[in-house]
């Protein structure tokens, strides 16, 4: 379900939307990330994605501790 690249700091995460489809989302364009009854919101300056994440688990995804 969790994506992210390798280098020192996770720019970009691939999630999984509540459609079912993945999606990337931009870490640095993320202005609020907030707990949905599905899931969790990623909440950019044009876009909002809802995804089926965990809001629990955002902290590990962040961090890059997920895959």
């Amino acid at each position: 379900m969790f994506n992210y690249n390798y280098s020192n700091e996770v720019e970009w995460i691939q999630v999984t939307d509540i459609d079912g489809g993945l999606v990337w989302i931009n870490l640095e364009k993320v202005e609020r990330i907030y707990r949905t009854s599905d899931g969790s919101t990623f909440e950019c300056a044009d876009t909002v994605t809802r995804t089926i994440v965990p809001f629990e688990k955002i902290p590990e995804l962040l961090g890059g501790n997920l895959q």
